[in-house]
């Protein structure tokens, strides 16, 4: 009998190994170098210590990561990958020789260097995935990536203190094991099979900052693009803030040593994959940014819990993985976003340029530190002050991306209240703007409809003038457009302007038809008719859609009565029909909606 020779690894196998042990020592060489210049300096001044490190740490990246992308596509990006690995080992020994020297200015220039590998190293990284790993692996093998990269995270945070504390503080010995983790990083980096160049030509603009403004400009005609951007620079600058101040806070107010604090790192970068994950597991197979605003209310309350509670461990162990959560509720969505809706041609620059202003993020966390400290604030006013900003960015997002959020409650609430059973949803494109024709007329099938929808929506229902009244705040609040018996021919003009700027924002424009219908709806459907002129100049599907709720409970006063004597969720069914062939006018549509049955689409 043959005996099967052991399975060996892929390239991106070693790949992955290489770059995990780089980000290990990223963690554990930079934590290690501020717990020593604590050593010296005190702890008294351990905020400017960590605030001076992530400086020193994020410049590299803002002054080489655009240079080190151009040398990435006109050079092999195996070749790159083991000059960074060979580079990093030669930083760790010299680490060794700053650590024995015990002197502050050799140790952050180590550290200036480690992150120029850093830079180096990161594009080829990612660049080299298309090279070694099948097409239809790319997005798994990102994946793998991703979970090692925050898996070097979460053990370098907690092998930096727990190197310094079995060690007793013996850095020179702790700096050897940095070293030893990059020399197997070396060994890694030669297993990755060569590669050759891309064949670039192209040259690096020294002038880098005009190409992000341009990038920030261009992003501005993709809805929301640039406000992902902005949102996801912004997180970089609160969640580097917040890391920092966590060992001030463990000193100053639990009473704890600068090691004992570097073990909070751990909850926090514990709760961030909990909240990565369920981020991913609440947005299914789309982008939710509605869990944006989620995680940035979380971000304030736990800012202000810490605050309150600052001297209880117990408190403050949940709440900081409650931060960590939060920060992955905020962030994901808003990366997801970036990478979806960034044209393909100019994805590479976008991603680039969130990523510049990342680590301008970082940078600002670190000079508001310092200029805090200097200003005599505590760690625990830290807290409340990024509380304070938080709050208000968390409510200009939330307008800003208004549309998403709503759709995300209002999806939630109809989880909770309805039993929804909805067929031939894929029938709906994903993409592009969309006219739905729905039958009835009550804003609560509104409600329904948009949880069925990854998108913006907007919603057109003739009602009587009196209701209107009431309800008016509920209409603004989720996009509902009210047109009355008395509607003239002005407020029609202006109807169609709305309509077709949702068409333009790729939104789903429903149309709601009365199902009680008589010889009136003839001038109901001659009052709709101007919308044939924009389905002529707009090219995109038209699709009947019908409704029904168990009892007909069209009031929604009338479903949670029911759902809080706990009678259940009431059950409704939506059913999409096939497309309308382009050949029918608006009027021909309308009326075969009315004479069609209500639910036709969900016995075939």
């Amino acid at each position: 009998m043959k005996r099967k020779k052991p399975r060996r690894l892929s390239s991106f196998g070693y790949l992955n190994i290489t770059q995990f042990l780089g980000a290990l020592n990223d963690n554990i060489f930079q934590l290690l170098l501020a717990f020593l210049l604590i050593d010296i300096l005190g702890a008294e001044n351990s905020a400017v210590i960590l605030a001076t490190a992530s400086a020193v740490f994020t410049i590299p990246f803002l002054l080489f990561l655009q240079a080190s992308g151009v040398l990435a596509d006109r050079v092999s990006k195996k070749n790159i990958i083991v000059f960074a690995k060979f580079f990093e080992l030669a930083v760790m020994l010299l680490g060794i020789v700053a650590f024995a020297l015990r002197t502050e200015v050799f140790s952050y220039i180590v550290l200036f260097l480690m992150a120029t590998q850093s830079a180096i190293f990161g594009p080829s990284k990612y660049g080299i995935i298309p090279e070694i790993v099948k097409k239809e692996r790319i997005a798994k093998a990102n994946g793998y990536i991703s979970l090692f990269s925050f898996g070097a995270i979460i053990l370098g945070t907690f092998f930096a203190a727990f190197l310094t504390d079995i060690t007793n503080r013996n850095f020179i010995l702790s700096a050897s094991a940095c070293s030893l983790i990059a020399l197997v990083g070396v060994w890694s980096s030669l297993k990755i099979k060569d590669t050759p160049p891309s064949g670039s030509r192209t040259k690096f603009n020294p002038l880098f900052i005009y190409e992000v403004y341009k990038t920030l400009n261009r992003s501005r005609n993709y809805n929301h693009l640039l406000t992902a951007i902005l949102g996801s620079a912004f997180f970089l600058f609160v969640g580097a803030f917040l890391k920092l101040n966590i060992i001030p806070f463990a000193i100053e107010s639990l009473g704890l040593s600068d090691i004992q604090g570097g073990y909070l790192f751990l909850f926090i970068a514990l709760g961030i994959g909990t909240g990565s994950l369920f981020a991913g597991k609440f947005s299914g197979k789309r982008v939710e940014l509605g869990l944006v605003p989620l995680g940035g209310l979380g971000i304030v309350i736990c800012c202000v819990v810490l605050t309150t509670f600052s001297s209880s461990l117990a408190v403050v162990v949940p709440t900081i993985t409650l931060l960590g959560i939060s920060g992955g509720f905020f962030i994901v969505p808003l990366d997801a976003f970036i990478q979806i809706a960034s044209p393909n041609e100019y994805r590479g620059q976008t991603i680039a340029t969130k990523s510049f202003l990342s680590f301008i993020g970082v940078l600002a966390a670190s000079v508001v530190l310092i200029f805090t400290k200097k200003l005599g604030f505590t760690a625990n006013q830290g807290f409340i002050a990024m509380g304070m900003i938080t709050f208000v960015i968390t409510i200009t997002l939330t307008m800003l991306i208004l549309d998403y959020f709503v759709r995300f409650m209002t999806l939630v609430m109809s989880k909770i209240l309805f039993k929804v059973r909805a067929t031939g949803a894929n029938r709906v494109p994903s993409t592009g703007p969309v006219l739905l024709l729905c039958r009835h007329s009550s804003w609560v099938n509104a409600f329904l409809l948009m949880a069925t929808q990854r998108r913006g929506m907007r919603f057109i229902i003739k009602c009587k003038r009196d209701r209107f009244r009431w309800l008016a705040p509920i209409y603004r609040l989720m996009k509902i457009i009210p047109v009355t018996d008395s509607s003239g021919p002005f407020y029609m003009t202006t109807l169609l302007k709305d309509i077709r700027r949702g068409f333009n924002r790729d939104f789903s424009i429903c149309i709601y038809i009365h199902e009680d219908h008589d010889e009136e709806d003839t001038k109901t459907a001659e009052r709709y008719n101007p919308v044939q002129q924009l389905l002529n100049e707009i090219e995109c599907p038209v699709i009947p859609v019908w409704v029904k709720q168990k009892n007909r409970s069209q009031q929604f006063v009338k479903v949670l009565k029911r759902f809080f004597k706990l009678r259940g969720r009431t059950k409704a069914t939506i059913a999409f029909g096939a497309e309308f062939s382009r050949d029918r006018t608006f009027t021909d549509m309308y009326k075969k909606l009315l004479e069609d049955s209500p639910y036709a689409a969900t016995k075939k």
